[in-house]
């Protein structure tokens, strides 16, 4: 069945009969791209042609001249092979503009199948963007269908005297179906072009001014082609930031201002913006077009009869609302200040395709820095003798000048290998001093690098060496270490905060005599007063008060060999308010002086050192140090022994035997003393 419909096809073309759908069928299943093609390229297109595009055009034929037998085998096939063939429509892309600015471009792109249709539903992973050859990061895709950015076109029509009759007739029908279809924010201008240039209407989304504007078109003149693209690049500038498009309508040369042909591919280049070249019949400049169209990114596309304008417009109208805007991320390592070549590649199951456009330097762009270093010298090296100084570059950087700078003065200049310097430090001043390096490579690009130095001894600050450092950490680190041993001695009891209150304070006293317990015995005669013991004093200090300026919250105590109490009780030597809830007992501790030193005992009682394993706390002050109790802070101070009174014979201290014979010091408090660091069964 394939072989009839084929054999139908060539039947039929051997009979001379015309193949064109829309002039002899009526029927819209052949691509419209034939009609857009003149004779001598029809052929090409058959021979690139898919065969169900000729099957289902060979189908159109036969029901045309009734043979409906061989329409029904070529309906089959076609069906056939465009099942089979939908996954393999090409892919193509077109840069329609770039605007950019420092750190960033938007860059509209337009992608369309094989058929000319456009492709939706595309993201960031089907795009990828580079400018000469380094990748840029996409950091957003979007749709001008979905998002509805607004386009800014500029009309641009060939008005000359040729184009009187069916061509302006056909070109304003195709212009005002053109607007019709676009997205009602989208905005238009109109310019002209005949042995002058002209305005006709400026950018405007008022479709009757557009209308209006198109039906005014008049043809009359010569062709000022050259002259009209300087213009529109120039006008398509000032549109706003977006979407912008040039469509260029011509049907011949110039015939005016012919010697600025090369200015004009210069100005549509500069522009940034794609020209979409349309050329209507058989005397246009295909080469200017083409050229046109190559160096600003767009199309030149090439109609051969008026009637297929239309359908040209319409197709591009579809095409421009569903274009794509690529958002990209351009780094500061990227050099801007030269022209560069950007490609787009959109990455499809059906294929990929790529579009590159060259991009002029950005105005006011900078070129990157380089990284420069500098050998023959080291940072905060000391100089005694010349060295030879020269700079370090990366692989791929040519060097066009190189300066050397001493502490802001110019030494020494290159502008040719080997770029060195013998840089001699006698005839520089003893102490600490710069050297900079400035390069240039030959793209413009600049790169320093500073070193600090020292020649002989340094009458100002010299750069201490590591050893010094070293060792001044190292001090800074133990005086630290010991000063928080310090602070943490001082805190003494100020870490406690459950306390047990001793057994004292649980029993209620005794008012007077028990009955069927003996008397008391008389009173012994007084002792003879004690001898004078150290002269010692504690100051106990309620904080809280005397950060509040109270001087009342004070008190000094003198101390000796007799323990002083100290609690919450009234019946203790130093009694105290307890502030804290409980954090003081009634009797916490007993204080004495011993050696010089003060002795802290604080009390438990036997149950809780049996039930919970609490025990008494012993701490040893010397003087001038201090502990704090709860909201109160005890500080030690001792003065010097009191001298024995003329004649009188120094005291001898009482001793007792202990079970082992041997004796013991007197305990005047009822318990032993262990001194700091005795082991604990050592009294």
């Amino acid at each position: 069945m394939l072989s009839q419909a084929l054999s139908a096809r060539l039947f039929l073309a051997g009979k001379g009969l015309d193949l064109h759908p829309r002039r002899r069928t009526g029927l819209e299943g052949y691509p419209k791209r034939w009609m857009l093609q003149p004779d001598w390229a029809r052929r090409a297109i058959a021979a690139a042609t898919p065969p169900e595009v000729w099957l289902k055009c060979a189908e159109n034929i036969c029901r045309g001249l009734g043979l409906k037998r061989f329409a029904a085998i070529a309906a089959i096939v076609s069906v056939l092979f465009a099942t089979s063939a939908s996954a393999l429509d090409g892919v193509q892309i077109e840069i329609v503009s770039v605007d950019e600015q420092a750190g960033r471009m938007a860059v509209s792109v337009q992608v369309i199948d094989s058929a000319g249709r456009p492709i939706g539903g595309l993201s960031t992973v089907n795009f990828k963007v580079a400018l000469e050859g380094a990748p840029l990061s996409v950091s957003d895709v979007v749709s001008a269908s979905a998002t509805r950015v607004p386009a800014s076109i500029l009309l641009l029509v060939d008005v000359s005297g040729s184009m009187q009759g069916e061509p302006m007739q056909r070109a304003r029908s195709a212009m005002q179906e053109f607007v019709k279809k676009l997205d009602p924010a989208d905005q238009v201008a109109i310019m002209t072009f005949s042995s002058g240039v002209t305005l006709l209407q400026d950018f405007t989304a008022n479709r009757s001014q557009l209308s209006q504007a198109i039906n005014k078109l008049t043809p009359t003149g010569d062709t000022a082609l050259y002259d009209a693209v300087i213009q529109a690049a120039e006008k398509i500038g000032s549109a706003p930031a977006g979407r912008r498009l040039v469509v260029l309508l011509s049907d011949g040369e110039a015939t005016v201002g012919v010697e600025k042909r090369a200015a004009s591919l210069q100005a549509a280049q500069a522009g940034g913006v794609g020209f979409v070249a349309l050329g209507v019949g058989a005397q246009i400049d295909r080469p200017y077009l083409a050229e046109l169209a190559g160096v600003s990114g767009g199309r030149f596309i090439e109609a051969p009869t008026p009637s297929s304008l239309r359908d040209f417009y319409v197709d591009l109208a579809e095409q421009i609302r569903s274009q794509y805007t690529l958002i990209v991320a351009v780094p500061p390592a990227v050099d801007r200040s030269v022209p560069g070549r950007l490609s787009v590649t959109v990455s499809l199951s059906a294929g990929s395709a790529t579009a590159e456009r060259l991009l002029n330097p950005l105005p006011g762009a900078t070129a990157p820095p380089f990284d420069l270093g500098v050998g023959g010298i080291e940072p905060g090296q000391r100089l005694g003798s010349p060295v030879t100084l020269q700079p370090v570059i990366a692989a791929g950087v040519a060097l066009a000048r190189v300066e050397y700078w001493v502490d802001g003065q110019l030494v020494y200049a290159a502008a040719a290998e080997p770029f060195s310097y013998e840089f001699d430090p006698g005839a520089t001043a003893k102490g600490s001093h710069l050297i900079e390096v400035v390069a240039i490579d030959t793209r413009g690009r600049r790169g320093e690098a500073q070193v600090p130095f020292s020649i002989g001894a340094a009458s100002g600050s010299i750069l201490p060496s590591a050893g010094v450092l070293i060792a001044i950490l190292i001090g800074l680190a133990l005086l630290g270490a010991a000063s928080f041993m310090m602070r943490r001695k001082r805190r003494g009891l100020s870490g406690y905060v459950d306390r047990i209150k001793p057994w004292a304070g649980k029993m209620a006293e005794i008012s007077g005599p028990v009955e069927g317990w003996p008397a008391a015995p008389p009173p012994l005669s007084p002792a003879p007063p004690p001898r004078e013991g150290p002269r010692a004093r504690i100051i106990v200090m309620d904080e809280a008060g005397v950060r509040n300026g109270r001087l009342d919250v004070i008190r000094e105590y003198a101390i000796g060999r007799k323990p002083l109490t100290f609690g919450t009780s009234e019946s203790c030597d130093i009694s105290v308010a307890d502030q804290e809830d409980g954090r003081i007992a009634a009797e916490e501790a007993r204080l004495w002086v011993r050696g010089g030193r003060l002795v802290y005992h604080k009390l438990t009682t036997l149950s809780a050192m049996a039930t919970e394993g609490v025990t008494s706390g012993w701490h040893f002050l010397e003087s001038g140090e201090e502990i704090r109790v709860g909201a109160y802070r005890i500080v030690f101070q001792f003065d010097a022994p009191a001298e024995a009174e003329e004649g009188e014979p120094e005291e001898q201290p009482e001793t007792h035997p202990d079970d082992t014979g041997e004796l013991s010091p007197p305990q005047e408090h009822g318990m032993a003393l262990r001194e700091p660091g005795a082991a604990p069964w050592q009294l």
